[in-house]
């Protein structure tokens, strides 16, 4: 099954170049009232944490509204932002059914609901349902993806090229057209540079290089990428 022809059950977003890299996948709308019987609703405040780093979770859990961040804790104590999860995203799949303690911190940082599905309950819906078990393998699919260019842009040698991965990173998953073949990202600097983790001064000077050669222009709490930013 190809990406352009997901299930009625799911809905994509291609990357922000309308070519190759991470899909993001979320349950559609219906899927969602659907699994609302089997589920429990939750409800988050601006500022809780929805899941600790390293947390044992025995349920999987779907994004109702508000905004998440997802965070990642280094080892000098300083947290890293890797994206905002939307609405109609899962989270807890690898904790639920492998064991495995939560890997990041979910922080609620717009008020919004969540909805948890027992491990029984989701396990027997994919059972039931092999197209809907063959999206979450793409899901599952598109997270490795991006989790290995995670793993690479921190390699990288410059701040310069850690920004502009960052970017393009954050732009798969928050990317809004605005023109033609410019996108804009509703981010503040100081969430680029959480998520490089560099100083917000630093990140703001290479933005503003950025700007001046033309991939980029920044605006209040956004930024805007040029077509010559894919380009690079």
């Amino acid at each position: 099954m190809s990406p352009t022809n997901l299930p009625s059950t799911w809905t994509h977003q291609l990357g922000a170049t309308g070519g190759t890299g991470p899909i993001q996948i979320r349950l559609s709308k219906e899927l969602i009232v659907s699994l609302k019987s089997i589920g429990r609703m939750r409800q988050w405040l601006r500022g809780q944490t929805v899941v600790h780093y390293g947390e044992a979770v025995s349920h999987i859990s779907i994004c109702l509204s508000g905004q998440f961040s997802v965070l990642l804790n280094s080892i000098d104590g300083h947290s890293q932002l890797l994206r905002y999860m939307v609405e109609g995203e899962l989270f807890g799949i690898p904790s639920a059914f492998a064991s495995a303690p939560f890997p990041t911190d979910l922080v609620c940082v717009q008020d919004g609901s969540t909805l948890d599905i027992p491990k029984a309950a989701f396990e027997e819906r994919l059972r039931r349902d092999p197209d809907f078990a063959i999206a979450l393998i793409q899901n599952l699919s598109s997270r490795v993806s991006e989790l290995f260019s995670l793993m690479e842009a921190d390699l990288l040698p410059s701040l310069r090229a850690r920004v502009y991965q960052a970017l393009r990173r954050l732009a798969m998953h928050h990317g809004r057209t605005k023109q033609a073949h410019d996108l804009n990202l509703n981010l503040s600097q100081g969430d680029i540079a959480s998520a490089v983790h560099a100083s917000r001064q630093k990140v703001h000077e290479e933005l503003k290089r950025m700007e001046r050669d033309g991939l980029l222009q920044l605006g209040y709490r956004s930024i805007t990428l040029h077509k010559r930013f894919f380009e690079e």
